[in-house]
């Protein structure tokens, strides 16, 4: 766990195969959201690659810290790391118990509404976000000794 606060973009950078394996795994499995009255229908396979994308991006937000001999701040980095883990963990499940139709297996995750689930895990991937931009800019632009 240390590895990865020293050197955030190594984890950030591990996450990527992971979800391109998954991506190919769960490929033309559909995934319908919908959004008021508008039903979008959306496959497994483009949300990992676009999550891939996402990882790659933020692992080259540290990486180019680590080029600029600047260090993020810890306490940032176990947070922002945190966050991602615990909104990741409805997704990954969600995308586990996906049949071939698309539909869900169990509609609960740990004995909680897992629609619930996704929308808390939605607003502290968010707050990630925020932590991550706060802790990328902070150590881009704060001196050190």
């Amino acid at each position: 766990m240390k590895k990865f606060i020293t050197k955030p973009h190594l984890f950030f950078f591990y996450l990527i195969p992971v979800f391109l394996i998954l991506g190919f795994v769960k490929r033309n499995v559909p995934i319908d959201v919908s959004i008021s009255y508008i039903y979008y229908l959306i496959n497994v396979d483009f949300w990992c690659y676009v999550s891939a994308v996402y990882f790659g991006l933020i692992g080259l937000n540290y990486l180019a810290l680590n080029w600029a001999n600047k260090s993020p701040q810890n306490i940032l980095t176990i947070l922002h790391i945190l966050l991602q883990i615990i909104a990741l963990l409805p997704y990954l499940y969600a995308i586990f118990n996906l049949d071939e139709t698309g539909n869900l297996q169990t509609e609960t995750f740990l004995s909680f509404d897992l629609n619930s689930l996704f929308l808390i895990s939605f607003f502290l991937f968010l707050v990630s976000i925020f932590i991550h931009l706060i802790n990328f800019l902070a150590s881009l632009f704060l001196k050190r000794d």
